[in-house]
């Protein structure tokens, strides 16, 4: 067995060697030499985790704030005590086991209240994004069959025609407001569901298993391939999660305070905002959402020192003037959704603390997190991360042989304790998401270096054009290096060539930078691009697809790029 070193040109440093991939000569398996004994038990459920250590810091102060109101707060004591009236609430109310309570709101200091009560009271939580469509609502609902709706007064109107539609009575629908009074007439304030004294939480009695197949949540996600399904989320999921996250979190010279802008209804930004501010004793300050200037502000008002975001909340601030100076306090910054580049990385640090550590995080709502940085650990090489403990790695080519070698490219399939349980109501793609070992297939395209993952796209997206493989990540981040450049994304477009036959040829749709000023505005032109990119790659990863110029980049909230969504525009301007 033999045990990778750490990668120190990558890093600047050299890596804590808890986080050494290991690989097995026997079945070529990446493992993490650290390991972390994940809690089990009759009590080792999400809310006996969360809450079992407000001894140890103090009660009394604000653990979840109102990042645009700072006197809307709830401490530890405070937020157990509400979690508990609520349980009592909801099960007044008739919420039995294992009915689903559909939650459609963007974030609040309320929402990992909500979410811990449902659980607790024996319900299955569905958070939903306020700003999907109606036709998007209807699918997920159609699948999760929520008995019960809380949702905010912006989101009301859609959401109850959603909810009749999917036969949720009138008074199973509870309004998320400030004040009863400011509920529309007719509709029940969620404040009523505190009126009914308070109840502990169910645990788990029993066999330890119970955990395992006991769901607390469903989350959206297409998978690797396909419509949007419901993954189901068992409490041993975030459980164990939480202890591999903690484990790497713990390390941090310095009090930590962190700014959640992202979705907490996504698997990022849940653990960040609904689990660790508890179990750690974090002062958490809230954003409804991502807003540049709200964020900028927060972070110097609050001093924040660690925050959450993706790939388009980067490229927003390096662009947005003098933001550097407001984000000085900033020492742990984790981004997920999509990778960023080294030469977008180098810039970002720039922005921060000196001391500041820039990581991206990879995984999927299927398995969590897979990979992460530590605070202190200061990648600059544009890597995923090192496994977190107890993960387990394969790298498979496109013919499934197994990859045991640094800088070789391949499928990556991960096992990890906290599996997703399956698909709701699809047995087909829950089966066909897993091999034969028990390894779910990420569908992404990855290496390892050192004892660091690098990602190079995704398998289903890979091109083959002339018989080469090629990575359209590979081909976008040469691109945004072209100073005129501000996004970019390649896709393979289908052609029948002069001997009739079909080939694969990339194409740029790319985003133009605009100029400080009217008088120094370049034209970037097709040809432009195209010989940028052929100066720097070899000749099958030239841009024989041709150059489209667009107003932007479609993205999901993650960054991920739609690339389906370019494939419908209109060539007006290729080459």
């Amino acid at each position: 067995m033999a045990v990778a070193t750490g990668h120190v040109a990558a890093t600047g440093g050299s890596h804590k060697q808890c986080n050494a991939l290991l690989v097995a000569e026997v079945d070529k398996i990446w493992r993490s030499e650290s390991v972390v004994k994940i809690p089990t038990g009759p009590t080792a459920d999400i809310l006996s985790y969360a809450f079992a250590c407000l001894g140890q810091y103090d009660e009394d102060k604000p653990i979840f704030v109102d990042a645009l109101n700072a006197s809307n707060t709830f401490s530890a004591r405070e937020a157990r005590a509400t979690v508990r009236k609520l349980i009592a609430g909801l099960k007044a109310h008739g919420l039995q086991e294992g009915d689903c309570v559909w939650l459609h709101a963007f974030n609040t200091i309320w929402y990992p209240l909500i979410w811990l009560a449902v659980i607790g009271a024996g319900g299955i939580i569905f958070g939903t994004n306020p700003s999907a469509p109606r036709s998007e609502l209807l699918h997920n609902l159609g699948t999760t069959r929520p008995k019960l709706l809380v949702t905010e007064v912006a989101s009301l109107n859609v959401a109850e025609q959603v909810a009749a539609s999917c036969g949720i009575a009138d008074d199973q629908v509870f309004v998320l407001a400030k004040t009863s009074q400011s509920v529309p007439a007719g509709r029940l304030s969620f404040l009523k569901l505190l009126s009914h004294g308070e109840c502990g939480w169910d645990v788990s009695t029993g066999h330890e298993n119970l955990l395992a197949s006991r769901i607390a949540a469903y989350c959206t996600t297409s998978g690797t391939t396909g419509l949007p399904k419901a993954a189901k989320i068992p409490h041993s999921y975030v459980v164990a999660q939480a202890a591999m996250i903690e484990q790497r979190l713990k390390s941090r010279p310095y009090q930590p305070s962190q700014l959640v802008c992202l979705p907490v209804f996504h698997a990022f930004a849940a653990q960040l905002g609904l689990v660790q501010p508890l179990r750690l004793g974090i002062t958490t300050y809230f954003l409804p959402r991502f807003d540049l200037d709200n964020f900028i502000e927060s972070v110097r008002t609050y001093q924040i020192t660690d925050a959450a975001i993706v790939p388009p909340i980067v490229t927003a601030l390096l662009r947005r003037p003098h933001a550097d100076t407001g984000l000085k306090s900033l020492r742990y910054v984790l981004c997920a959704g999509a990778p960023i580049t080294a030469e977008l990385q180098a810039k970002l640090y720039q922005f921060l603390h000196p001391d500041a550590t820039v990581g991206q995080v990879w995984g999927a709502t299927e398995l969590g997190w897979v990979t992460m940085f530590a605070p202190g650990e200061k990648d600059q090489s544009g890597s995923i991360g090192t496994l977190l403990a107890n993960v387990e790695l394969k790298l498979e080519d496109v013919d499934g042989r197994r990859i045991c070698t640094d800088l070789v490219h391949g499928e990556a399939l991960v096992r990890s304790p906290c599996f997703f349980s399956d698909y709701l109501d699809n047995p087909e793609a829950s089966a066909s998401a897993f091999d034969d070992d028990g390894f779910y297939r990420t569908g992404d395209r990855v290496y390892v270096e050192g004892d660091q993952l690098y990602i190079d796209g995704r398998i289903k997206e890979t091109m083959k054009v002339n018989g080469w493989q090629v990575s359209p990540t590979e081909l976008e981040n040469v691109l945004l290096q072209h100073p005129s450049i501000a996004d970019a994304a390649v896709v393979g477009i289908y052609a029948i060539n002069q001997d009739g036959l079909e080939v694969t040829r990339p194409r740029a749709y790319v985003v133009q930078r605009l100029p400080e000023s009217s008088a120094a505005r370049s034209e970037l032109t097709a040809e432009d691009v195209a010989s940028f990119l052929a100066s720097r790659l070899v000749s099958y990863k030239r841009l024989t697809g041709g150059v489209v110029f667009v107003a932007a980049i479609p993205r999901n909230s993650t960054g991920k790029i739609l690339r389906r969504l370019l494939l419908a525009k209109t060539p007006d301007d290729t080459s």
